[in-house]
């Protein structure tokens, strides 16, 4: 077991080691697993999964959950015992003298007992994605966008923001700037056409909109393949610009969400701590 830990803790260096040399890369994962919170909010107990892969970060994260609070999670008005999946950001960046530190910065959670009537779902499984940015792409820079969207009761697209663009690759300050912008503009062209199948059951089904948050990544097809994708990814942070709509800007962690998932705002337990607590 040692071995394994050892293992993933010199892959996370060697990862990290590679951004060292610009100071504004990092690397980091989203880590999964599950909480069981009590009827006080606290939690009962937390699991990882696949903790092997993340060697002693994994334990960090199980301890830090152990110490979040939660506002009750209640059934027909009277508070109940929930298990909810979890979804964990964790930043490393390197400090000096060979010394490395990392952090949570964001988490989000699902409701292990929610029914697809309950929350959104897209309503066309072949819906339009983005068209690759020109310059970017000739560049071979790859990019994340979180975008979060208000959905209406017609199950259209209301409002669009691209809160945070991510870079796969450094590069000059003023290029950064019109990659993104690039990106963003892609993302939010092809997201402004879906259309969702909006909650009819639960407590969010009589909501007049809804507020939903998805990743949507550009890869060049050349970097990017199924089975070598890293535990890691490297890459350079974009700017933070909150949905003006969204109440607590931040607090339910955009980019804490797996590639390819679609979040409901509302679904889960709401976490009343700072992720990073603890």
């Amino acid at each position: 077991m040692k071995k394994v830990i050892f293992a993933a803790i010199f892959a996370l260096v060697a990862v990290v080691a590679q951004a060292s040399s610009v100071k504004d890369l990092e690397s980091s994962a989203v880590i999964d697993g599950s909480i069981v919170v009590t009827t006080d909010g606290s939690v009962r107990t937390t699991q990882i999964d696949e903790p092997e892969k993340y060697g002693p970060i994994a334990e960090m994260v199980r301890n830090a959950a152990l110490k979040w609070r939660f506002q009750p999670v209640l059934r027909h008005g009277e508070p109940v015992v929930a298990k909810a999946s979890m979804h964990v950001r964790v930043v490393v960046k390197k400090l000096s003298k060979g010394r490395y530190a990392a952090r949570i910065t964001g988490a989000t959670f699902g409701d292990d007992d929610l029914v697809p009537t309950n929350e959104l779902r897209y309503a066309d499984s072949q819906r339009v994605m983005p068209i690759y940015p020109a310059a970017p792409a000739k560049a071979g820079v790859d990019a994340t966008v979180y975008v979060v969207l208000r959905v209406n009761r017609s199950g259209r697209v209301a409002d669009a923001v691209a809160e945070q663009v991510n870079l796969g690759s450094p590069g000059a300050e003023v290029l950064a700037r019109r990659y993104r912008r690039a990106f963003a503009e892609a993302a939010l062209e092809a997201a402004r056409k879906w259309t969702f199948k909006v909650p009819t059951t639960g407590e969010l089904a009589a909501r007049s909109d809804w507020t939903a948050r998805v990743p949507i990544d550009f890869h060049v097809e050349s970097s990017r393949h199924a089975d070598t994708v890293p535990v890691w990814q490297t890459y350079v942070p974009g700017p933070y610009t909150p949905a003006p709509w969204v109440h607590r800007p931040g607090q339910d962690a955009g980019d804490a969400i797996a590639e390819g998932a679609l979040q409901t705002d509302g679904t889960g337990p709401v976490l009343l701590s700072k992720p990073d607590q603890g």
